[in-house]
This record gives C-alpha cells, sequence and structure tokens, in this order.
C-alpha cells in the first residue's frame, strides 16, 4: 500500500503483519459471536442466583433486566475478559504480527491529545446541543433507570468509565480498524463499518441514540488512524462516557429535588 494511496493510513496499515479484512471480518465475528454467548451465560447465572429462573420468569421481569445496573457491570466485566483475551490471542496467531503495533496500544504525544480531547469535546457539546434542537432527551430513559437500580453505582461508574473503554477500543478501533483499512474500503471505510458495528452492539439505546454513537465512532476512528494510538481512544471513550454518567446523576438529582 503505497504512502500516496493512504497518507494517513500509516499507522493501521504498514510495517508488520496483519490479518488481511476478509480474515479480520470472519475472526471479528467470531468473537462477537463468543462475546453474546458468554454474556447470555451471565444473565442466565445472574437470573438463577437471583432465584428468577427462566421458566418461571414472566416477560415483565425479564424485560426488566435491561435497566438492571448490576447487570451491566457485570456483563461488561466478563465481555472485558473474553474480548481481550480472544482479541489479543487472534493478533498472536498472525505470524509475524506484533500485539502492541496491531492493536495500537502505544501513548499519544501531548499534542495529540490535546487536539483530539477538543474534538470530542465539541462533538459532545454539538450532540447535546442538537438533541435540544430536536425534542431527543441528552440522557436516555434507560441509563437513568439503570442507574437509579443500583443504590451503591461504583460498580456502573468502574464499568462505564474503565471496563468498557477498555474492551470496546480494543476490539473496534484497534483489531477491526486494523485489518479493514487494508481493503478496497480503506482506511475511511474501516472507520464507516467499525463505528456502524460498534452502534449496533449498544441495544439498549432507540435510533437517535445510536446515530449519536455511530458519530462518536467516527470520531474515535479517526483518532486512532491519525495518531494510531488505541490508548488515546480510550481516554477519549472514557472521557464521554464519564460526561455522560454526570449527565445522568444531574438528571436523576432533579428529579428528586
Amino acid at each position: 500500500m503505497s504512502k500516496e494511496s493512504e497518507p494517513v493510513d500509516s499507522h493501521v496499515c504498514v510495517g508488520y503483519a496483519f490479518w488481511g479484512p476478509l480474515s479480520t471480518i470472519l475472526w471479528g465475528t467470531l468473537i462477537a459471536v463468543v462475546l453474546v454467548i458468554a454474556q447470555a451465560i451471565t444473565v442466565v447465572i445472574y437470573m438463577i442466583r437471583k432465584g428468577d429462573l427462566l421458566l418461571g420468569s414472566s416477560p415483565a421481569s425479564v424485560n426488566q433486566l435491561q435497566y438492571d445496573g448490576f447487570l451491566l457491570s457485570l456483563c461488561t466485566f466478563v465481555s472485558a475478559v473474553v474480548c481481550w483475551g480472544l482479541t489479543v490471542s487472534v493478533v498472536k496467531l498472525k505470524r509475524g504480527s506484533h500485539v502492541r503495533e496491531y492493536l495500537g496500544l502505544t501513548l499519544p504525544t501531548k499534542a495529540q491529545f490535546l487536539i483530539w480531547f477538543f474534538i470530542t469535546l465539541l462533538f459532545v457539546g454539538l450532540a447535546d446541543g442538537l438533541s435540544l434542537m430536536v425534542g431527543e432527551p441528552i440522557v436516555p430513559e434507560v441509563m437513568s433507570k439503570t442507574y437509579a437500580s443500583l443504590d451503591s453505582p461504583w460498580i456502573l461508574w468502574l464499568a462505564l468509565l474503565v471496563t468498557a473503554p477498555l474492551s470496546e477500543e480494543v476490539f473496534f478501533r484497534g483489531f477491526l480498524i486494523k485489518g479493514l483499512s487494508a481493503s478496497i474500503v480503506h482506511w475511511y471505510g474501516a472507520i464507516i463499518i467499525s463505528s456502524a458495528a460498534w452502534a449496533a452492539i449498544h441495544l439498549q439505546y432507540d435510533l437517535y441514540g445510536m446515530a449519536m454513537i455511530f458519530g462518536l465512532g467516527l470520531v474515535l476512528g479517526a483518532a486512532r488512524v491519525k495518531t494510531g494510538s488505541i490508548i488515546l481512544t480510550m481516554l477519549l471513550h472514557s472521557f464521554t462516557n464519564l460526561a455522560a454518567t454526570i449527565e445522568v446523576v444531574f438528571h436523576l438529582h432533579r428529579l428528586s429535588g
């Protein structure tokens, strides 16, 4: 791949061995399937421990699981362990690969961090402004109910601010963008596809919420390609989750007051 054809893609496409686009899709699908199975097992075990056996559960009680903050946090922790383990293992299976470089586990420069932090902050502000303009809630109902379900929400803070950014970035911005960038879709197509896949896993939100997540994915994907660092995107991802969680806290405080 010539530098002329991919001027900003050198961070993610050259210098060492990596899986091609088809292999990336196949491995990515396998990882996704295993993650779904792991989460399903987690949910079943959780329900059994609570005494809510599947056969005896009403549709209403099962539906309430989507607002269970402890279960969400638990699934996030399980997903992180499985995602990191499988993704790193798949990378190591490729002869000649280098995990640190492959996944972008490099520190950004101070200038890179400041530039992309400002861009992300600008996106958050514009997204909230757009929500107000079109009459969409800044705080999704699902997040309010999920946060309110916890007597001690520290576990949800840990899941949203640390665990989710670590696992989601290593897979979507680390692994997927790497392999897809080498295909006919190039780096820009890889960003779009990985962002769409990332938005698609957030089924707890409505279409508007998923569209906002897709937009954030474009920002994070661009940061990954431009800097070669998913440590940067992990920090940015954590910041956006922090901002969203603070908005949830203020929203609930306003309702209770």
